[in-house]
């Protein structure tokens, strides 16, 4: 007969990762800081032995739902579903459930969910919200659970949130294009009442004014669609344009469509640098340089926020800002 698996306990987990039970455990319910290199080692070793805490007994002794909620502003863009992926594993290795929404960018749906997440008693929310949504925001808050804005921020000032450098990268992007020779470079952006689109969108102005060049630009909305409209529009007003940065990878497809119904080269012709490092970006033909974000860390330290938070509500709130990174592919 098979033996009944044995159940790793917190001791084993411990001694594996070479820390104390204690750092295992707050390193599994994020009751006080510990250094990355010691929280990736612990957690590390968790997932290789599947390990479970014992967070979900004891949220419903206390009455309470060991569920958090998540939702993201669009789960077809691969961005947000990698996101998703990333949270629901830093969550499930302490023991904890997910609730998932989407709200394909529609503010009655993300108010709707927000509802249901405070009826629910949800331990606490992880949101790339679609827009401010104050009042929805500030009852969860006002009912005890925390939230934290991830790659968007929350307006209510006791929210956390996990961000990443968007300026600076899409400003680096730019250079590169500059530096490459190119003198007559596009921005391809988002919607611009979305704070992810206002702040990649300065750094594209930064970049240009710096090196004294006149900014062209078109607005999308984040998707295909748009960002073929907008490329089309460029290409209107400039039919010499030679380089494009354009905002997400969505709006990249339609981009690239734009140029290749036009048969315009790329990189010959045209440099492309485009946010976000979907899997299919060094697939192209040429592959595509892009600006990769840190989703993976970027879930885990939200995460980590959110469970120190639920063990501290007085903890000061917390604003952590990440680097991206410039993935230089055949494009530019």
């Amino acid at each position: 007969m098979t033996q009944p698996k044995k159940r790793v306990r917190i001791d084993d987990i411990a001694k594996l990762a070479g820390v104390s039970p204690a750092t295992v455990s707050r390193v599994m319910t994020g009751s006080r800081p510990v250094s990355a290199p010691v929280r990736d080692r612990v957690l590390g070793v968790a997932h290789r032995f599947d390990y479970q805490p014992s967070q979900l007994a004891r949220n419903l002794r206390h009455g309470r739902a060991a569920t958090v909620g998540v939702l993201v502003s669009d789960i077809e863009n691969p961005h947000f579903a990698t996101m998703v992926r990333a949270l629901e594993d830093a969550l499930y290795l302490r023991g904890t459930r997910v609730l998932f929404c989407n709200s394909a960018e529609d503010m009655a749906k993300q108010s709707s969910y927000l509802e249901v997440m405070a009826a629910e008693r949800v331990m606490g929310v992880v949101i790339s919200p679609a827009g401010d949504d104050q009042a929805a925001v500030q009852r969860l808050l006002d009912l005890g659970i925390p939230v934290v804005g991830i790659d968007r921020p929350v307006s209510d000032p006791r929210a956390d949130s996990v961000l990443t450098d968007n300026a600076d990268a899409v400003a680096q992007g730019t250079r590169l294009l500059i530096e490459s020779g190119r003198r007559r470079i596009g921005w391809v952006g988002g919607r611009e009442d979305v704070w992810t689109a206002s702040q990649r969108r300065s750094g594209y102005d930064q970049a240009i004014s710096a090196a004294g060049l006149r900014p062209l630009t078109a607005t999308g909305d984040f998707t295909v669609g748009g960002g073929r409209r907008a490329t089309d529009a460029l290409l209107d007003e400039d039919p010499e344009l030679d380089g494009l940065v354009v905002a997400n990878n969505q709006m990249t497809i339609g981009a690239l469509q734009a140029v290749r119904r036009r048969r315009i080269l790329v990189p010959d012709q045209v440099g492309v640098v485009a946010f976000d490092d979907p899997p299919w970006a060094s697939l192209t033909d040429p592959p595509l340089t892009t600006i990769s974000q840190p989703l993976w860390e970027m879930a885990e330290a939200a995460v980590a926020l959110l469970f120190t938070r639920m063990s501290d509500p007085s903890h000061p709130p917390q604003r952590i800002v990440l680097k991206c990174a410039l993935q230089v592919r055949e494009s530019t």
